[in-house]
């Protein structure tokens, strides 16, 4: 009697429909993914940026990970119009926004963030040249975050 070995994944569908039909297009897929991320050595860890797909070509946004912080920052490319998010992951309460501002790249953006007693800190995005640069100083759970990083050049 001849048996027929099968691969663990055969066929799966996922929620959007996406289809994967064998552990081989998960491995492309886990490949792409991280073909798209930056990762920067820090001090107490990785610094984590990767682009956000838009809708608008005039428009980029870019996901940054500082241990418990995610920044979003999204860039109107015809007038470097800047929006800012920043939220944290708080362990028991889930992630929360700590803030929003908008402001201009040529003009740099600066602002506090907190979430007392667990976080604290500042953070500035500016323009050097093509390059947005983020400064960042942040307390979170007893860690210190702390540098300055060209997160992503302009077109």
């Amino acid at each position: 009697m001849s048996s027929i070995a099968e691969h663990p994944f055969q066929k799966f569908q996922d929620l959007n429909d996406d289809t994967i039909v064998s552990g081989e297009n998960i491995i492309r897929a886990i490949q792409e993914f991280e073909s798209k991320v930056k990762v920067i050595k820090t001090e107490h860890g990785d610094l984590f940026v990767y682009a956000v797909e838009s809708n608008d070509a005039n428009v980029i946004t870019h996901k940054i990970i500082i241990g418990p912080i995610e920044i979003d920052i999204t860039v109107d490319l015809n007038d470097l119009t800047t929006v800012i998010e920043v939220y944290a992951k708080i362990p028991f309460v889930g992630k929360v926004q700590l803030t929003k501002k908008v402001g201009n790249l040529r003009d740099g953006v600066t602002f506090t963030i907190g979430y007392p007693p667990f976080i604290g800190g500042s953070l500035t995005v500016k323009l050097d040249g093509k390059n947005v640069v983020l400064e960042y100083s942040i307390d979170a759970f007893g860690f210190h975050y702390q540098g300055s990083e060209v997160i992503f050049t302009l077109p």
